[in-house]
């Protein structure tokens, strides 16, 4: 064998060489690739279902619920796309499609559900914190306009609002019921002032009066009560500014929100 023909062979060999490191790289590149998407598709998958959940019936607005069911749909399409024999995901798209075009025709409610206990305030702070966050991120990758996010951001800034006076009431509730009236008024007062503040853009007038009757009624109670009686100790007053602090504080997963 000529020394010509042994260099080509050689030469054959380090191509091939050559070209199958590069197929094995980019097979393995691509593994990596598919491996990151499925475990950020299953990552927003539980925490959709988990923001579904989590968010009593009524209590997100149309908009709000119609984004975060789509938002769900989107990310069990992925996991169907890149798991396709696995039918349990076939399945839950279908029903989660279903429960978004429900959805879809329910009318808009202007009524909130009320959160009755001081748990179901701290999940929804978090939830809202989380859909704040999820929000930003959207409107960053153009998935939705600076619009939209202003409009969603505003509905969730409503909603903080109003968790907030649903704690300082529920607070107001107990502290009334274990015969703690100046105790009650405190939370009372902060709920109205809250409103007071909010009622620019949204027109609390109709609560504040009611709180104001409410206060009314306690401080008449007070009154006719010996001077030494329901010496409360003023819980710890909370701030007014909640929606800053609630801004200031978002932290939800921001890893691949798509991949």
């Amino acid at each position: 064998m000529s020394s010509t023909a042994i260099i080509a062979i050689i030469v054959t060999v380090l191509v091939i060489l050559v070209a199958y490191a590069f197929i094995s790289q980019t097979i393995e590149r691509k593994r990596k690739q598919r491996q990151r998407q499925l475990t950020a598709s299953k990552l927003r998958v539980r925490d959709f279902k988990y923001m579904v959940s989590g968010f009593p019936p009524g209590f997100l607005p149309k908009e709000l619920n119609l984004l975060v069911y789509q938002s769900l749909v989107d990310a069990c399409e992925k996991l169907t796309e890149l798991e396709p024999k696995v039918k349990t995901h076939v399945e839950e798209l279908t029903l989660l499609s279903k429960q978004l075009n429900e959805a879809k025709q329910r009318p808009a409610t202007q009524k909130r559900t009320p959160l009755k206990t001081p748990q179901q305030v701290k999940e929804a702070q978090s939830l809202l914190q989380a859909l704040n966050s999820y929000i930003a991120q959207l409107q960053k990758l153009g998935k939705i306009t600076e619009a939209q996010m202003q409009q969603f951001t505003a509905q969730i800034k409503r909603l903080v609002v109003e968790i907030t006076v649903d704690n300082y009431i529920l607070n107001a509730k107990q502290a009334a019921s274990g015969e703690k009236e100046r105790l009650a008024i405190h939370f009372y007062t902060l709920a109205k002032k809250l409103l007071a503040k909010e009622s620019r853009e949204v027109n609390y007038q109709p609560q504040i009066v009611k709180l104001n009757d409410v206060i009314a009624k306690l401080e008449q109670q007070v009154a006719q009560q010996s001077p030494q009686r329901d010496r409360a100790k003023p819980g710890d007053e909370q701030s007014n500014t909640e929606w800053e602090e609630f801004e200031a504080d978002v932290n939800w997963k921001k890893k691949a929100v798509y991949d």
